[in-house]
């Protein structure tokens, strides 16, 4: 019997911890971050050194300096500055269930900027993380907020840019809300790993996981290696795969995988929203002995 291990553990995981995953997000209520094309180096829910992505990373054209909206009405509901992690953050709640994150940003603009300049004065601070009243910071739809930087733990200039449930504070994957991102390339697979489960578990004649090289392209793939691969007991199947945007080199996160059995889907995972309270689970989604070696 043939059991898929990795990929199930992930289903348990999306199980629990996604919200109203079959909910119609809003897909005209919000309007781009950003006015250039919408270009990631970066996906939601992509496996990070220790945590689980939790938005979408911008390119900003490798510069600091471009306008950041808001992508609709709301008040500033927290501002954060750090020299690590997001770096300079705005949080903004929207009267329809949602709030809005942007990160890494150089600079705060407008009435925002003069109230933090204020709360540093008075506090004889630089670093902050601050909760404003939520009548005094509100915010229309398409006001500059802040002008896109590298700051905090960025590794270039670019726009961290998140969306997350008000109340239960679920990570929501912005790419359910309609923005206007080109993608029509197909995801890239690269290898199949097979691994042997417990100690009367065989692969090949083999007790240790292995790799099979996967060719082909646009969504077309063959093992290369001879079949059958004779297996014994429970075994788990790994993907080594990838996600790339039409106009972009990087090497991103994939949103959906499903695992099917002669046509029959054993499970499926979708990576739609999290809570952060599950990040220790990062390493139940990795082939660990692979990503220590």
């Amino acid at each position: 019997m043939i059991k898929f291990f990795t990929l199930l553990l992930i289903q348990l995981l999306i199980s629990i911890g996604f919200s109203q995953t079959l909910e119609q997000y809003p897909k005209d209520y919000f309007r781009s971050p950003l006015d250039i094309p919408l270009i990631l180096s970066g996906n939601f829910g992509e496996l990070r050194n220790n945590h689980f992505h939790s938005g979408l990373d911008i390119k900003t054209q490798g510069v600091e300096g471009l306008k950041v909206y808001a992508i609709a009405d709301g008040f500033v509901s927290r501002v954060k500055i750090s020299p690590i992690g997001y770096g300079k953050i705005i949080y903004i709640t929207h009267p329809n269930g949602y709030t809005s994150a942007y990160a890494h940003l150089q600079q705060f603009k407008g009435e925002l900027a003069k109230e933090i300049k204020r709360y540093q004065y008075a506090n004889e601070t630089f670093e902050m993380d601050y909760y404003p009243p939520d009548t005094l910071l509100k915010v229309k739809k398409g006001d500059i907020i802040a002008l896109s930087g590298n700051s905090g733990s960025s590794g270039g200039p670019h726009l961290h840019f998140e969306i997350r449930e008000t109340v239960s504070e679920y990570a929501v994957n912005p790419l359910l809300f309609g923005f206007d991102i080109k993608d029509d390339v197909k995801p890239v697979i690269k290898s199949i790993i097979l691994f042997p489960l417990n100690d009367t578990s065989f692969v090949n004649d083999k007790k240790v996981s292995q790799e099979f090289t996967v060719t082909g392209t646009n969504g077309n793939y063959q093992l290369l290696t001879k079949l059958p691969i004779n297996v014994y007991g429970q075994i788990g199947v790994g993907i080594n795969t990838f996600d790339q945007q039409s106009g972009a080199s990087n090497q991103n996160g994939v949103y959906e995988v499903m695992l099917f059995e002669d046509n029959n889907l054993i499970c499926k995972t979708e990576l739609s929203s999290f809570s952060f309270d599950h990040t220790r689970a990062l390493n139940s989604m990795i082939d660990y002995e692979l990503y220590h070696r």
